[in-house]
């Protein structure tokens, strides 16, 4: 009897103890060799140096409208195009990713990552599950901002909302019209970290 409390407890013991170091097993970089983004090959290119830019696909107009409620004229502010701005980054093969670092270069709006897992083509309908850690927050500063992702991960999508270009406003005709260039996000630099195999 006590050889088999003995034998349950060892086991116990051992198992407790392989989870708690698979828990804490190590996080090792991946190499950028190992990443591609073609929209933003600047970011995954392992240089801190290099700067990768969010396309804008949009613009922003202001105008004075009249709301025939009130006396006074009031300025509405409308999004021509999207806010949204995204790029994608693959690995070359699904890989366990425990946590990503994003290099901020610039302010990123609405900060947003999803993944997937799937092999097929982007440009095909891929299903992704949204990363709740940080989701939808605004990234400042230029040091990294760590996201936890622990799952397996073929595409990681990146998705922020554009910046005004306030240095470009134009100006309309004599209503007041001003329309506001859209410009992307930067990033200098995003790090995949996966867990070291013992």
């Amino acid at each position: 009897m006590e050889m088999r409390v003995f034998g349950v407890l060892s086991f116990l013991l051992c198992t407790v103890m392989g989870c708690a170091l698979l828990q804490g097993a190590p996080s090792v970089e991946i190499p950028a060799s190992r990443l591609f983004c073609a929209q933003n090959p600047e970011m995954v290119d392992g240089d801190l140096s290099t700067v990768g830019t969010f396309t804008p696909k949009g613009s922003i107009k202001k105008e004075f409208m009249v709301n025939f409620g009130y006396a006074s004229r009031q300025y509405q502010r409308r999004v021509i195009g999207s806010l949204k701005t995204e790029t994608l980054i693959k690995l070359d093969a699904p890989t366990y990713i425990k946590y990503i670092e994003v290099y901020p270069a610039s302010t990123i709006p609405n900060f947003a990552l999803d993944t997937t897992a799937e092999k097929k083509s982007p440009k095909w309908s891929l299903s992704f599950a949204a990363v709740e850690d940080k989701r939808a927050q605004k990234v400042e500063g230029t040091l990294p901002v760590r996201f936890q992702i622990e799952r397996e991960v073929l595409y990681l999508r990146l998705t922020a909302n554009a910046l005004e270009d306030v240095d470009n406003v134009s100006h309309g005709d004599e209503t007041g019209e001003l329309r506001i260039p859209l410009k992307g996000a930067s990033i200098r630099e995003v790090k995949f970290f996966e867990r070291q195999s013992l």
